[in-house]
């Protein structure tokens, strides 16, 4: 009986600790990671490639130096945002993740896909079903295949044709 009470009280602790670890730490990911990615001149709603990865570019985390990536943060508190991202020859991919950092949406973006892009927000509204619910801030990311410098540029030329914008108000 003694230690009953003390083992229930550890318990009870225990649990409490990890759901707040749970809860808390992913948003604080995702909100450091929007503070950074602001202190760098990213905007919001913008596609922007990042440089080419190599030995002197990457830190603790290392991308992979055969992927070009570009990266748009949103916001859709006020409404609806659309995400396009043209289709690629090679390996090519669209993740948009929220603010507890989860992967809500994944999309293939190799030449012989048929997607068109997808609409975030509440409420997304896509006549063809392409739409993830969803409210808040979070980073929609492009990966692809593009290992040579050429192929890389030819990426990155990319962003011209991709979209990461409110929705205007009908």
């Amino acid at each position: 009986m003694r230690f009953l009470i003390p083992g229930f009280i550890f318990v009870v602790t225990a649990i409490a600790a990890h759901i707040f670890v749970l809860t808390s730490v992913p948003s604080f990911i995702m909100g450091k990671a929007h503070q950074t990615f602001e202190a760098q001149g990213i905007p919001m709603n913008v596609w922007v490639a990042s440089p080419r990865q190599t030995p002197e570019t990457q830190r603790i985390v290392r991308p992979s130096p055969d992927l070009a990536y570009s990266i748009c943060r949103f916001d859709t508190t006020n409404g609806p945002v659309f995400i396009n991202a043209p289709l690629w020859s090679g390996y090519g991919s669209l993740s948009i993740f929220n603010a507890q950092t989860d992967n809500i949406f994944v999309a293939n973006l190799e030449a012989d896909s048929d997607f068109d892009g997808v609409y975030v927000g509440r409420p997304a509204a896509d006549p063809q079903g392409h739409s993830v619910a969803f409210e808040g801030r979070g980073i929609a990311l492009v990966r692809r295949l593009a290992p040579t410098e050429a192929l890389y540029s030819e990426a990155a030329g990319l962003l011209s044709g991709a979209t990461c914008a409110p929705m205007s108000p009908d």
